[in-house]
């Protein structure tokens, strides 16, 4: 079946978001047939029981089923899901994610078939927050649309997450096979892609990004988050063959200065609680050179913020 737009639904125990995410599909507002790739990473739960309960409900889609009967991880689920997709355009929904334009869809393919300069169309969106029930916008929300380079996604991943996608599947045919052969998240992907091509980025948000418990990258950490990070640039600056390199150092300087600030905060809130009223006593017991080696160094900022709490202590 000939079609111009195939659909990569990825899931993973998605029961309790699949609904909103489907609805969110179907109510797309799109002239064409649909190719629906479902490539589930091994879910336990009801996830492809509802999936299934859609079918027939529209004539637009065809469903394609990737077995589902095993775990291959994020990249390698993402690498048979695209091979398999057969449209000339390729969008991505990720199961705990959804849509909230009717027109999507459409104003993506629509972006893409005037500006040949660009193999990927993305949007903006909401980041929800669910335990805080918070929504905010990725960027300011405007009506036009910005062209963003592979430099400029390296200093701020903008695209964000594969739901806000549309790709040309030519650009997904000529990936780096050894892409797939390491950790790859859309970060990577999108940079790739973006080496032969810009990027268009509608600044209409038309997507939701769900943060939740339970998510791949949303249970680690912020410290957890920019070590992964930290720790995936060299393979990716080894898979861009160094183009950029300088790029890719900058940031990875800016990853270590964050680290580094984090953990002088975790240090702060360590002092600043009941923990550190114990410090004054601490440091009457410590021998003068050692006293004068921690002064030489401790970070100036945790310097200052520890002087102030011996001063509020002993003022007591």
């Amino acid at each position: 079946m000939k079609v111009k737009l195939s659909i990569l639904l990825v899931t993973f125990n998605h029961g309790q978001y699949i609904d909103q995410a489907l609805n969110s599909l179907f109510k797309q507002k799109f002239e064409g047939d649909i190719e629906l790739v479902v490539a589930d990473d091994g879910s336990s739960d009801r996830t492809m029981d509802i999936i299934r309960s859609y079918e027939g409900t529209d004539d637009r889609f065809y469903f394609k089923y990737l077995d589902s009967g095993s775990n291959l991880g994020v990249t390698g689920n993402y690498r048979r899901g695209f091979a398999a997709c057969s449209g000339e355009y390729v969008a991505v929904l990720e199961g705990d994610d959804y849509w909230v334009s009717p027109m999507k869809l459409q104003r993506q393919r629509d972006f893409l078939n005037v500006h040949w300069e660009c193999d990927l169309c993305s949007v903006n969106y909401f980041v929800y927050e669910e335990e805080g029930s918070r929504f905010t916008p990725r960027t300011a929300i405007g009506s036009g649309y910005r062209l963003v380079g592979a430099r400029d996604l390296i200093a701020d991943n903008l695209v964000g997450n594969f739901s806000t996608c549309m790709y040309r599947k030519s650009a997904l045919d000529v990936l780096p096979e050894k892409l797939f052969e390491i950790k790859s998240y859309d970060w990577i992907v999108n940079i790739c892609v973006a080496r032969r091509s810009l990027i268009g980025f509608l600044e209409a948000p038309m997507s939701v990004y769900r943060l939740h418990a339970a998510g791949i990258w949303t249970k680690n950490s912020p410290v957890e988050k920019l070590r992964t990070q930290l720790d995936l640039i060299p393979d990716y600056d080894a898979l861009t063959q160094y183009v950029f390199h300088e790029d890719f150092d900058l940031l990875a300087s800016r990853l270590r200065q964050s680290i580094v600030a984090s953990q002088i905060g975790n240090v702060a809130d360590f002092v600043a609680g009941p923990a550190g009223d114990f410090l004054p006593v601490l440091l009457d017991w410590m021998p003068t050179a050692l006293v004068s080696a921690a002064r030489a160094i401790v970070p100036p900022a945790l310097k200052r913020f520890i002087v102030r709490k011996l001063r509020r202590n002993r003022a007591v």
